[in-house]
């Protein structure tokens, strides 16, 4: 056997134990669920009612997917209607993505817009690109720089933590605001 025969030989022996050494044992493969959903519905409306049959949550979607093993519903551009406790439209919440987990809470992405329906509302719009409705708690919440509106002050900062039912929001961080007098 020559000598480069001999190279050839152990570069193939050593890039086989390189081989062997390296490859991804069957321990390490992680195996990755793929969900379908369980059901998809286009121009999604639904209403939901108190005890008194009274509406106090409304949804439309453009798209929706959901998912039942994750509690979960995807949406494509969302609108969301909270109902005051004696059946008024208090606010409509819109984004261009939704995340509904089931009963607990509902994150709007992208564009989103609120809108404060009643005349006496504090604040008439908000935009954001995140917002976080916590049902349980009755709280809106974002990270991000939020934007309100009314008839007597504009203003904006980073953070918002709001009571649905109290109709009060709370700019967290970085609030900058104009009063406007009549």
């Amino acid at each position: 056997m020559s000598r480069q025969t001999g190279w050839f030989f152990g570069l193939f022996v050593l890039a086989l134990a390189c081989w062997q050494w390296f490859k991804p044992s069957d321990e390490q493969v992680i195996t990755q669920q793929n969900y379908q959903p369980d059901f998809i519905a286009k121009n999604l409306v639904s209403v939901q009612y108190n005890k008194l049959g009274l509406p106090y949550r409304g949804l439309e979607a453009e798209y929706a997917e959901h998912y039942q093993p994750l509690a979960m519903t995807l949406m494509e551009k969302p609108v969301i209607l909270l109902y005051s406790p004696s059946g008024q439209p208090q606010w409509q919440l819109s984004g261009d993505e939704g995340m509904l987990n089931t009963d607990d809470n509902l994150v709007l992405n992208g564009t989103v817009v609120g809108k404060g329906l009643q005349a006496n509302s504090p604040v008439k719009t908000l935009t954001t690109e995140y917002l976080e409705l916590d049902f349980i708690n009755n709280q809106l919440r974002s990270n991000q720089v939020v934007q309100l509106t009314s008839p007597n002050y504009q203003a904006q900062g980073r953070g918002l933590l709001g009571k649905i039912d109290q109709q009060t929001v709370e700019l967290l961080h970085d609030t900058q605001a104009t009063y406007i007098t009549p």
